[in-house]
């Protein structure tokens, strides 16, 4: 009974340290402001006539300030490549157009560099919206991993979202819900996730607890 009693102790002291350690706030990954600014240099196109979303800044491009606080680093600059993502399904609310996106990867790159990516984003389907509370237009990922070589450790609960402005209409287009060119800002956020010292910690706390209720 008592050896039961031992075990129960230790694995609440576990449970309560790890929950304790995976709900701390998010913190903010990596961000940027709108480099363009310029409905004329947009940085996205979501095409719904031909169900694509497709988006980047290209090294040859300046302005693009990608602040990563979770490391420490800020990089003038920088620029970013995605992959074309598929729009999978489209909807109208009150007028307004909105899709279903697939998959993709989104890699940043420190200026006049094509290797080593500073930030790499996958994720796994997302939602282009016309209008959200933060912007007027919105792509929300889902289901979002962020690695990269200045993203140290694993991260956990990961998000990210495009917040569009300077939206124009598609070239040779006159309706909106065909689709749009814009510009954006750009967020990032996670929860780190425990370091092996952390648990090394916690079981050693759990254990020395143990022997004291043994020694009682």
């Amino acid at each position: 009974m008592e050896k039961h009693c031992l075990i129960l102790i230790l694995l609440v002291f576990l449970f309560v340290g790890f929950t304790s350690v995976n709900t701390k706030a998010s913190l903010t990954i990596a961000t940027f402001a709108d480099p363009s600014r310029n409905s004329n240099n947009p940085l996205f196109t979501v095409d719904f006539t031909q169900m694509k979303f497709t988006g980047g800044w290209d090294d040859d491009k300046t302005g693009l300030t990608l602040e990563i606080p979770y490391s420490g680093y800020t990089f003038e600059d920088a620029w970013f490549e995605m992959t074309e993502v598929e729009i999978t399904d489209t909807d109208v609310i009150w007028g307004q157009k909105f899709g279903q996106a697939s998959s993709g990867v989104i890699k940043f790159y420190e200026d006049n560099t094509s290797t080593d990516p500073l930030v790499i984003i996958d994720f796994d389907s997302g939602l282009i919206l016309r209008q959200s509370f933060s912007a007027d237009e919105i792509f929300v990922a889902e289901n979002v991993t962020i690695t990269g070589s200045k993203i140290p450790g694993t991260l956990l609960q990961e998000q990210f979202t495009f917040g569009f402005a300077n939206r124009a209409k598609l070239p040779g287009h006159t309706d909106w819900n065909d689709g749009f060119t814009a510009t954006a800002a750009f967020t990032s956020s996670a929860v780190p996730a425990p370091e092996p010292a952390t648990i090394c910690l916690l079981g050693l706390g759990a254990l020395s607890l143990l022997r004291r209720k043994r020694s009682a």
